[in-house]
């Protein structure tokens, strides 16, 4: 998994195998362009994609697609939807992610449409940002244990965090501590309180647990 700086329309559009990208975000517009770009470069090429997000996110994306004449390419089942919700309660034990209920689900859907014939896949979660206003704790965990399905399944994964530009001040320390699990980050939005709050490490943090560029 390399951390070299590409620009973020070949980022989006043809991730690497391994490629684990977070992307920090404050307008749901902005989002939902990326992830066009994300999933609709894959359908486009014959890959599938399965997102995980709320409803909202789910058919914003799909009138997206549908208006870059990509969402009839979905309709051979490459295209796999699921409640962000939904799926995170189902393998959350005691305020925290349980590692083979997670795996559990995750496997399921993976291997469901290798049989189908996808030999690759592209991966959006947001059940992170779900979690990490309130368990920063569980949010980390739940970035692990992604990594862990990136790597056996030789995936690309797109998660996405929403933060206000006017609250990124105290975000400080924490995106800093969650881009450690990831290979790349961006924020489109050009908010020089975004990078800042990506970039800054907490004293005393240990070094990024691999490559990682950040895209701006």
């Amino acid at each position: 998994m390399s951390g070299a700086p590409r620009p973020l329309d070949s980022l989006l559009r043809r991730p690497y195998p391994c490629d684990h990208i977070i992307q920090v975000y404050s307008n749901d517009n902005v989002l939902i362009r990326a992830l066009s770009r994300f999933v609709g470069g894959g359908l486009e090429q014959g890959e599938a994609a399965v997102v995980i997000a709320v409803p909202q996110h789910v058919s914003a994306l799909s009138r997206e697609l549908t208006a870059n004449g990509i969402r009839s390419k979905a309709e051979d089942g490459a295209f796999v939807a699921i409640d962000a919700e939904r799926c995170l309660a189902g393998f959350m034990v005691d305020g925290m992610p349980d590692p083979i209920a997670f795996r559990s689900a995750m496997t399921a859907v993976l291997d469901r449409l290798r049989d189908a014939g996808y030999r690759k896949i592209r991966l959006f979660g947001e059940m992170v940002n779900l979690l990490w206003e309130e368990n920063l704790e569980a949010t980390l965990r739940l970035e692990d244990l992604w990594n862990g399905i990136v790597a056996e399944y030789q995936v690309c994964l797109l998660c996405a965090y929403r933060i206000d530009s006017t609250g990124a001040d105290r975000k400080r320390g924490v995106l800093h501590l969650i881009t450690r699990s990831h290979s790349h980050s961006f924020s489109e939005e050009h908010d020089a309180l975004l990078a800042e709050a990506i970039n800054d490490r907490p004293e005393g943090d240990l070094p990024p647990r691999g490559p990682r560029s950040q895209i701006r």
